[in-house]
């Protein structure tokens, strides 16, 4: 099986952030090959930092110089995992309104305003709007006072649910409305019956860490560690 990668290069234009996946590699010559080759592309497609992991478990990366570059630890990914017993009533605050096609343009522009300086975050377009609308997604808005003030986004598919996103306007973090946006969303998937959840979390996205452990989430393992590509 050849050694290969992927590039990710959504995010250059709007934040100069490129990302590089190692899928496949069978020697450390290759490795130091392709992470060359991934960050020279990276480079001519304008990236500005320049990111990359591994999912090859025979490959793995640490904090080291590798070919023309060097590799800095950044941040894992983690899953994490919570029962759905023992939820708090409806948010006092907020409600949720569902996501439908006629208000996906708005949608698409609160997520990413309220994602824009998240670790790890990515901007979305027409393709993950109708991802959105499909069976076995649940997504909307959180509403303030008659105001959109927030996203929220679940994935259905997998056997245990994913809270893909929760996210507010910077405006409005800070005062207890994350944790309401939290509860509100675990109740959606204890009312649809689920008796489980997962989310995953930058492990340098210290709120958000922080508000998950507080609210009984723990670590399930370890999904990616990412590290920035700085010239040697």
């Amino acid at each position: 099986m050849e050694s290969d990668y992927q590039i990710y290069a959504g995010e250059i234009p709007a934040k100069g952030k490129g990302y590089l996946v190692i899928r496949r590699c069978r020697t450390g010559e290759e490795l130091d090959e392709l992470l060359c080759r991934g960050r020279q592309e990276l480079l001519r497609q304008g990236a500005t930092e320049l990111f990359v992991t591994s999912h090859d478990p025979s490959a793995p990366l640490e904090e080291d110089r590798r070919g023309d570059c060097r590799l800095e630890f950044v941040r894992d990914m983690l899953e994490l995992q919570r029962d759905l017993a023992e939820l708090p009533g409806a948010p006092v605050r907020l409600s949720l309104e569902p996501l439908t096609r006629e208000r996906g343009g708005a949608w698409l522009a609160l997520h990413n305003e309220c994602f824009f300086e998240m670790p790890n975050s990515a901007t979305y377009g027409a393709k993950d709007l109708e991802r959105a609308l499909e069976e076995g997604h649940s997504c909307g808005f959180a509403v303030v006072d008659g105001v959109r003030a927030g996203v929220y986004e679940l994935d259905l598919t997998q056997e245990v649910p994913e809270i893909e996103g929760i996210a507010l306007r910077k405006e409005l973090r800070g005062c207890g409305l994350g944790r309401e946006l939290l509860w509100g969303t675990m109740g959606l998937l204890a009312q649809a019956g689920y008796g489980r959840c997962k989310l995953l979390v930058a492990s340098d996205n210290e709120s958000a860490f922080s508000l998950y452990r507080r609210t009984g989430f723990r670590a399930a393992g370890i999904q990616s560690k990412w590290f920035r590509m700085l010239p040697d």
